[in-house]
């Protein structure tokens, strides 16, 4: 068997393997049972107080640039 052989082979069996991990993968994912979560979890969830507001992530994001190009002056 040639080297060119051998390696178009392993590129195949390579492929199979993937293909078969993705398939476990899949049949796991769908088997698991989404578990309830704790009662931490589900405060947090809740909780409005830790919330960030998206106009504030987004002006803070402006900001930050700002920022730095001043110092560069």
């Amino acid at each position: 068997m040639s080297s060119s052989e051998l390696l178009s082979e392993i590129k195949e069996i390579k492929e199979r393997l993937a293909r078969l991990e993705s398939m476990l993968r899949f049949i796991i994912e769908r088997n698991i049972e989404e578990e309830e979560p704790l009662p931490d979890e589900v405060e947090a969830i809740e909780s409005k107080d830790e919330l960030i507001d998206i106009n504030e992530i987004k002006r803070k994001l402006i900001e930050k640039p700002q920022r730095e190009n001043s110092f560069e002056r």
